[in-house]
């Protein structure tokens, strides 16, 4: 007998960031998919408004935005899916207590 309705799947969940894009593309001008995966990783991580020098090395924007293309190209061109593989990993992160960046996301396959 299966009494366990509360079996779920990852492929049954439904991406919270459906429609980000469009919504985003109704409020900025020039909206750029690779830039705006940059921008919700600084956000997420709470970086958004750091000093110039910290945006160097490993935080610097030039590294990340070739990662968030890398991500983006992975979930078939589309940001909804991008973020949400960011929103994932940085809950696997935070679970697992491990540093993360973008790229991490591929290597996951968080897409």
């Amino acid at each position: 007998m299966k009494n366990s309705k509360k079996e779920t799947n990852e492929d049954e969940l439904e991406n919270p960031f459906l429609g980000y894009f469009e919504n985003l593309k109704k409020h900025k001008q020039a909206v750029n998919p690779v830039h705006e995966i940059v921008n919700c990783y600084y956000k997420m991580n709470g970086w958004e408004k750091m000093s110039k020098d910290f945006y160097q090395g490993r935080y610097a924007y030039n590294k990340l935005a070739k990662e968030a293309k890398a991500l983006y190209v992975a979930c078939n061109e589309v940001l909804d899916d991008a973020i949400w593989a960011l929103d994932k990993m940085k809950y696997l992160a935070e679970k697992g207590g491990f540093d993360w960046s973008i790229i991490t996301c591929l290597k996951h396959k968080l897409k």
